[in-house]
């Protein structure tokens, strides 16, 4: 759409805001709102005064898997109320963090949980989503609401605060190796733990980028959640390679170094993310082509385990390859 600029006294320029927009947040004389400039374009967000989106979910017959998704997605769009509805019925439900303990590889090592009534278990879900609180429950129901304001301030932080989570995993990881500390379910549980934590950053950050539009990299939407599912994704990395350091038998120390050379390749991609500059980014290939070469230098010579945590760590090469690529879509 285009607005014709008025000039109104002797330095000042104004125009008219859309009226479908402004009925749609909701806009008074008064309200503020905020205004990013962006090289030659203005981005005008407004906060949603007054404006509750709500939705019901029902989770009958919904795996976790499922339950997860569907919530997730609500909490993602930027509900700001979620009634979750149960079947009244059904008398116990598998925790919301139980799913894969008892039907993959933890069950094999020995995890078991009891099932738990289902305020209980929508309590766990709901614990994990920043900002969110179940506020009324009756007959067959639990209503979830948002209980804090978003700000892109916020999106800044919790975005930093996904690079340095996947750091301490980095860390957490290549100090198992080395320590050689092996075969012991806790390992799953501990880097389990890690993992979610950063989902749930990330899940806040996609929260907060469908509200609220004020912060510079917010800029270029499509990239921006891309690089939050790829985020997820190598973080999802480590839990496999918990699992396997969990079921090994042999040390896998020899790995140590290609941890420590792919913990250094995420580095410099968190350094170009936040300061990007071209002699970087030529590092940043020359880098990535060296551990495409080393890769396969290891083939025949690991144990099965050590072998799968390889694949697993050049996994997470080619996720920050990709990450890579978006952050330098976000330059143009």
């Amino acid at each position: 759409m285009k607005r014709r600029i008025i000039r109104q006294g002797h330095s000042t320029l104004t125009m008219t805001l859309p009226s479908e927009w402004v009925k749609k947040l909701n806009l008074k004389p008064g309200d503020e709102v905020d205004v990013v400039e962006d090289s030659s374009s203005l981005v005008v967000g407004g906060k949603q005064n007054g404006h509750l989106r709500s939705t019901t979910i029902d989770i009958t017959g919904l795996s976790v898997p499922m339950l997860w998704r569907f919530f997730q997605s609500a909490y993602r769009e930027g509900y700001n109320e979620i009634k979750l509805v149960y079947d009244l019925n059904k008398k116990s439900y598998e925790g919301a963090y139980d799913y894969y303990a008892s039907q993959f590889e933890y069950a094999q090592l020995g995890e078991k949980h009891p099932e738990k009534p289902a305020f209980d278990m929508i309590s766990e879900l709901v614990n994990r989503f920043i900002g969110m609180a179940i506020i009324d429950q009756g007959e067959g129901y639990c209503l979830i609401k948002e209980m804090g304001e978003l700000t892109g301030k916020e999106f800044d932080n919790s975005l930093r605060r996904v690079f340095l989570l996947i750091i301490e995993l980095f860390d957490k990881v290549i100090s198992l190796i080395e320590d050689d500390e092996i075969g012991d379910i806790k390992i799953c549980k501990t880097i389990h733990a890690m993992d979610t934590n950063v989902d749930r950053f990330i899940d806040y950050c996609c929260r907060i980028n469908n509200k609220v539009h004020d912060s510079s990299f917010q800029k270029n939407k499509p990239a921006m959640f891309s690089t939050l599912f790829l985020l997820e994704l190598l973080s999802d990395e480590f839990k496999y390679i918990g699992r396997h350091l969990a079921k090994s038998k042999k040390k896998v120390d020899e790995i140590s170094s290609f941890a420590e050379t792919i913990k250094k390749h995420f580095e410099m991609y968190y350094h170009l993310f936040y300061s990007f500059n071209r002699a970087d980014a030529i590092k940043f290939g020359q880098n990535d082509f060296k551990i495409y070469n080393d890769h396969f230098k290891w083939r025949d010579s690991l144990n099965k385990d050590a072998d799968s945590i390889r694949g697993h760590l050049m996994q997470i090469s080619k996720f920050i390859f990709c990450l890579m690529e978006l952050r330098i879509e976000m330059e143009y």
